[in-house]
């Protein structure tokens, strides 16, 4: 372990200290009476007088077409298996790993473009969920879908009030039931010996609003505003757990700062819990202790308040074996120092009180700053002890200890965000890092019981730029055991909007002819990440005479991935994507 200033230590004592006393008069834990969930949600603070709302408040969903490509049935009740994909990080440690996976790492090069679903009026930005053979997903345009997952037709939708940008997560409100057939109907009869319980979707939307949708048909079960500051959303998916839901809410508060007849700020980052059959709010603790109160006037002469900040952009990380939920926290928004931001925090599952805070504020944090836009995850290591890993959009990567009040056991740093080298010296603990690709961590990791695999963005930077870098650490030590990297130029990327079929000759040689692009993603093949240009191709024989070409194919392009989409003509906007990305609009 490094060592550390008195003073530092001193004041990181100070700040942990003054966090515990103050949390028991801001949390706002609710008694088992609590009012109803229509009164229970409006229990945040309300804006200042004097504070004006920006005219960038979240817009309402637009009145959108019923789908046409209807399933010629409405489906079963929704259960949950074994083998699925619920929710942003899977299970409660939020590892993002698949244990039970039903396809194997050489059989990605064998996968074929089997459907494609076009959204009306946006985008897609939740990542989907698959549970029971069935598709959820989100939009921003607020329309919530479930798909069948082997033929992409439609069972339902559901139009929120305004765009979604969570995961959805599915949650059972009743156990299933096992029925006792006679023995003669036993062997004929054997898959109705279970009747489903009914189930839920949930998900956020960009008011700060919590929905549950009936997972089988798709209707309304209840809707909750857990925040009614006009900036608040929720971008992290919720999560359940015995009868439970656990929600984030960040905002768009720190956009609205630009703006000098903006009186910043007042949002304050927040988790909550709900009841899950009826949304009824249970307890709510902010991570800004203490109400935001007037401050200066800026130099338009707007009233400015604070404190403000500390986002929780992620979803949060439940530990059952400790009764707790860790949430990381984005920075300050008003410049006045506060005890949670920049921090892993630990609250009382039970009823919401803060247990311990790590605060992991960096001088080198650079542009990125020292906040957090991915979750922490929880391993167990092979001596039985846990370690919970973070990382920050400084770069850097944390183990800490979750027995010892998130004490560091560890720190890797993967990307430099642009701050001065001098700034960072000294202050690596453990293992040295792997640092020197521009850039932070802002996607969500994911970790299996040996690495936690780790992606830089360069948008992190400063200047930002293209690049970026998938990193596997050694959960127990935080080295590193493999690196790849993935370098562009936002300069040299070709205008949007375009898909032009090329011709015979414009790719490499070998490549299929007939190409038209319906997406890309990254590839990770034994350490090597590929750009992978997702494609629908076909034999030309008039142009191409018999060179072999598929009915569905992937062009996968090695460490220079913008070379062969330039070839082939295809026109996207990877910046563009990227910086929404940064924005917090895709979690």
């Amino acid at each position: 372990m490094g060592s550390q200033a008195p003073a530092g230590r001193i004041h990181a004592a100070l700040c942990a200290l003054a966090a515990l006393l103050l949390a028991g008069a801001s949390n706002l834990a609710l008694a088992d009476n609590a009012p109803p969930a229509s009164l229970a949600a409006t229990t945040a603070s309300p804006l200042p007088v004097s504070s004006p709302v920006p005219a960038s408040m979240p817009a309402l969903a637009p009145t959108m077409m019923p789908e046409k490509n209807l399933c010629p049935s409405s489906g079963g009740a929704v259960a949950l298996g074994s083998v699925q994909w619920n929710g942003w990080g899977r299970d409660l440690d939020n590892t993002r790993y698949q244990p039970e996976p039903a396809i194997r790492a050489n059989d990605v090069a064998k996968l074929a473009l089997k459907w494609a679903y076009g959204y009306q009026g946006g985008t897609e930005f939740g990542q989907p969920t698959v549970v029971d053979g069935r598709l959820f997903v989100t939009s921003s345009a607020g329309r919530i879908y479930s798909l069948d997952a082997i033929t992409g037709c439609t069972y339902w939708t559901y139009d929120a009030a305004a765009g979604s940008r969570t995961a959805i997560i599915i949650g059972e409100l009743a156990r299933s039931k096992v029925v006792v057939l006679p023995r003669k109907l036993k062997r004929t009869l054997a898959h109705l010996d279970v009747i489903k319980a009914p189930s839920a979707a949930f998900f956020g939307d960009d008011t700060g609003t919590v929905y549950a949708v009936d997972a089988q048909k798709g209707t309304l079960l209840w809707k909750t505003r857990v925040d009614t500051h006009p900036m608040a959303r929720i971008v992290g998916a919720p999560v359940v757990y015995n009868d439970r839901l656990y929600v984030t809410v960040t905002s768009t508060e720190d956009s609205a700062a630009a703006n000098s007849s903006y009186g910043c700020c007042t949002f304050r980052g927040s988790v909550a819990a709900l009841d899950m059959a009826g949304g009824r709010l249970l307890w709510k603790s902010y991570t800004v202790l203490e109400e935001p109160q007037p401050t200066r006037k800026n130099s338009a002469g707007i009233q400015q308040f604070g404190p403000a900040g500390a986002n929780i952009a992620s979803s949060p990380t439940l530990d059952t074996k400790r009764s707790v939920l860790y949430v990381a926290t984005g920075g300050t928004a008003t410049g006045l120092e506060q005890a949670l931001t920049d921090a892993v925090v630990a609250f009382d599952l039970a009823d919401g009180k803060l247990r311990w805070v790590k605060q992991l504020s960096r001088a080198d944090g650079g542009a990125a700053g020292s906040g957090f836009a991915s979750p922490p995850v929880l391993r167990t290591l092979a001596t039985g002890n846990q370690v919970l890993l973070a990382g920050q959009k400084s770069g850097v990567v944390y183990g800490l200890d979750p027995d010892h009040g998130g004490e560091t056991l560890w720190q890797t740093k993967l990307g430099d965000s642009g701050a001065p080298a001098a700034a960072a010296a000294g202050s690596s603990i453990g293992p040295p890092g792997v640092a020197g690709v521009p850039g932070g961590v802002a996607w969500g990791s994911a970790a299996d019981h040996r690495n936690l695999y780790v992606a830089v963005s360069g948008l992190l930077a400063q200047p930002a730029n293209a690049s970026g870098s998938l990193t596997a650490l050694d959960i127990k030590t935080g080295a590193a055991r493999w690196r790849s990297q993935v370098r562009g130029d936002i300069d040299e990327q070709p205008p949007t909007g375009h898909v032009h079929r090329p011709r015979c000759g414009q790719l490499p040689k070998g490549e299929p002819q007939g190409l038209h692009s319906v997406g890309h993603h990254l590839r990770m093949t034994d350490g090597h990440v590929h750009m992978v240009l997702l494609v629908a191709g076909r034999r030309d024989r008039e142009q191409c005479g018999d060179r072999p070409a598929l009915d569905d194919l992937e062009a996968v392009v090695d460490q220079a991935p913008f070379d062969v989409l330039r070839e082939a003509e295809v026109r996207f906007d990877p910046a563009s994507q990227l910086r929404e990305l940064h924005d917090l609009r895709i979690r």
